[in-house]
């Protein structure tokens, strides 16, 4: 017998790594270069009112965490299920309820923004009309943000991760150029930073239309049913670790900052401005590769393939590790290039900088393993957990240790980011034992694994005739372990030999591969799971070719066999789920 290789999971999380990271990157280092632009441009009173307009783009930003996440987070669990009708209405809710809740938002500000600009800042009547003439085009990006990033994102999950990249891609290069031009060449003033973030968004939607054209596409928009309210409550809650997130940072910085200014002044805020933008890089890397697990572990969730789920996680923890191995050692070894970069030139300045970006670096560890711990968490729906880990990393340990450090020594304050992810991870392993010993489920992953089954076999072929042929003659070796089921093992064998004997004519024609077979044995039914990465095959909707031959013949005779088959297109695999009653 061959035991499962779990080699397509690993090439797939490959394949959505690269895109993801680039989603990332185009989204944090936009936001860098809107603001080197706009001071550079208009001075450093445009560039304070961009950062006035933080609240209202963290409100933005925490409108779509909640719908955007929640929906594809839920979503990917559906189409796991099999569920394709409930993904629709979480595909549905999840761009319709997060474009509703935008609008009201937008209307809500047009009407209050002007006192609420006044009050951001602080009563300076100057700075409070640049803040205006600012975040009043920027608050029509939120709808348009919510279409063509929400979609970028079960696009993605839709096994075309290059196309969502291009989307976020495309919105954030036509921000930059557009910010550049309107303030350079047409004398727009802060106002034509504010409208090149929503053009740039309405530019990434054009690269939607062509997945809405598509009859092929696995998500429609569909009508929500009587459950949604229930639904609704779902995304909701899905989408909270990343919503709280938000709510923490800004908490946080907000206290830290004022520790800083009155213990180092204004040279220790400028440390801190190169150490969050340092983090911000960071997470470029560690966000993509936390995010790229979400549509898959979700997915395998959904369809119960826990191997697989482990297999995510696995390769996911080894790039992370890398990933963080290499920051970290250039932040220890080359800190003062790092504040050069930032335009820090005086030697007094990069003295302090030194030892203080070396103790924020010892975070970047920790703070990688808590981002995927976290979307792993939410995903297989511990979500009390995931948003227990926000809490604990985001205020309430790193709160407490950076006024401590800060009266023990104020060099010491830059240790508070890297001793809050200790005793967050610290605290987690107490509450996973706990969890363990209630719950009798193992590891960290704390994963519910399925346990009616009388028998599992879950092994993985390569694509080729030679190798399907051969598949019954494994299958009946298992008499050995299920000896009480000799003439189901026979049924199961002939089954699979001709399910795969098809996968490799028709999705694997010209193209090597794999397929993972997870077969499950219960006192009421046989239920098997087939899963290749080939080109798309749906058995149910072919069309027979001349001179078929046998090929016909046998997916003919299997569905006669089973008692239910169903197929979906999922991440870019091929599914086909056959159940069969004991009777």
């Amino acid at each position: 017998m061959y035991e499962r290789s779990g080699y397509i999971i690993r090439q797939k999380f490959r394949e959505y790594l690269l895109p993801t990271v680039m989603t990332s990157m185009a989204i944090s280092m936009a936001s860098v270069v809107d603001g080197i632009i706009v001071g550079n441009l208009l001075g450093d009173g445009a560039l304070a009112a961009v950062g006035l307009s933080g609240p209202i783009i963290f409100s933005i930003n925490l409108i779509y965490m909640l719908f955007a996440v929640g929906g594809l987070t839920c979503a990917s669990i559906s189409l796991g299920k099999r569920d394709f009708h409930m993904a629709n209405q979480l595909f549905t809710l999840s761009i319709g309820g997060g474009l509703s809740a935008m609008c009201i938002f937008l209307v809500v500000m047009q009407v209050f923004l002007r006192p609420l600009s006044t009050s951001l800042a602080g009563g300076d009547m100057q700075l409070a009309a640049l803040t205006e003439s600012y975040l009043r085009p920027l608050l029509f990006a939120g709808p348009v943000m919510m279409f063509s990033s929400g979609m970028a994102m079960f696009i993605r999950m839709d096994g075309n991760p290059k196309a969502s990249a291009a989307i976020m891609i495309i919105a954030n290069a036509v921000n930059l150029l557009l910010d550049y031009v309107l303030i350079r060449f047409f004398n727009t003033g802060i106002w034509g930073a504010g409208i090149s973030t929503t053009l740039g968004y309405v530019a990434g939607s054009v690269i939607v239309i062509p997945y809405l054209t598509n009859k092929k596409r696995s998500f429609h928009f569909v009508r929500p049913g009587k459950t949604i309210l229930k639904t609704l409550r779902d995304i909701l809650k899905s989408g909270m670790s990343k919503a709280v997130s938000q709510v923490c940072h800004l908490l946080r910085s907000l206290v830290i900052n004022s520790v800083i200014v009155s213990t180092l002044g204004s040279i220790g805020m400028s440390i801190m401005t190169v150490c969050i933008n340092v983090l911000m890089i960071a997470h470029i890397f560690e966000g993509g590769i936390a995010d790229t697990l979400l549509p898959i572990v979700g997915t395998l969730y959904g369809e119960k393939d826990f191997f697989g789920i482990r297999q995510a996680m696995k390769i996911a923890r080894r790039v992370l590790m890398v990933c963080s191995a290499l920051l970290v050692a250039f932040l220890l070894i080359a800190p003062q290039l790092i504040g050069i970069v930032f335009g820090m030139t005086s030697p007094d300045t990069l003295a302090l900088l030194k030892p203080a970006l070396r103790l924020f670096a010892l975070y970047i560890p920790f703070s990688g393993a808590i981002l995927l711990l976290q979307n792993f968490y939410n995903t297989t729906e511990r979500r009390s957990l995931a948003t227990s880990l926000v809490v604990m990393d985001g205020f309430l340990f790193v709160v407490p240790f950076a006024v401590l450090l800060s009266k023990i020594q104020a060099n010491l304050l830059w240790l508070c980011y890297a001793a809050s992810g200790a005793c967050t991870l610290l605290t987690l392993l107490l509450l996973a034992r706990r969890i363990r010993k209630k719950e009798n489920v193992q590891g960290l992953l704390m994963i519910r694994e399925r346990k009616d089954y009388i028998h599992k076999f879950d092994f993985t072929i390569a694509a080729t005739k030679e190798e399907a042929v051969r598949l019954s003659e494994r299958v009946m070796a298992l008499e050995v372990k299920a000896a009480a089921y000799t003439r189901l093992l026979k049924i199961l064998a002939l089954v699979l030999e001709e399910m795969t004997v098809a996968t490799v004519h028709y999705a694997h024609a010209d193209s090597a591969g794999f397929i993972d077979i997870l077969v499950f044995v219960t006192d009421a039914q046989v239920t098997i799971l087939m899963r290749d990465n080939g080109r798309p095959f749906n058995p149910l909707e072919y069309i027979p070719e001349k001179n078929d031959g046998c090929i016909t013949d046998s997916i003919q005779l299997v569905k006669k066999l089973a008692s239910r088959m169903e197929y979906s297109r999922q991440l870019g695999f091929n599914t086909c789920v056959l159940t069969f009653e004991m009777q």
